[in-house]
C-alpha cells in the first residue's frame, strides 16, 4: 500500500505543479498543458507498472 500511496502523491503533485506553472505563465499555459499532459500521462503509466512489478517481486519472495 505504501508504493501505491507514494505513487498517487507524486501524480498528484505533478497536476499540481503543472497548475501552478500555467497560473504563473498564463501566456505559456495552453503550451504547458500541451507538453505536460502527455508528460505525466506516460509518467504515471510509467509509475504504476512500477509499482505492480515492485508487488510482484515481493510477493514473490514472501513465498
Amino acid at each position: 500500500m505504501n508504493a501505491w500511496l507514494l505513487y498517487i502523491l507524486i501524480v498528484i503533485a505533478a497536476l499540481a505543479a503543472l497548475l501552478a506553472i500555467a497560473h504563473g505563465l498564463p501566456s505559456a499555459s495552453s503550451s504547458v498543458f500541451f507538453i505536460g499532459t502527455p508528460v505525466v500521462v506516460i509518467g504515471a503509466g510509467l509509475g504504476a507498472k512500477f509499482v505492480k512489478e515492485t508487488r510482484k517481486s515481493r510477493r514473490a519472495h514472501r513465498s
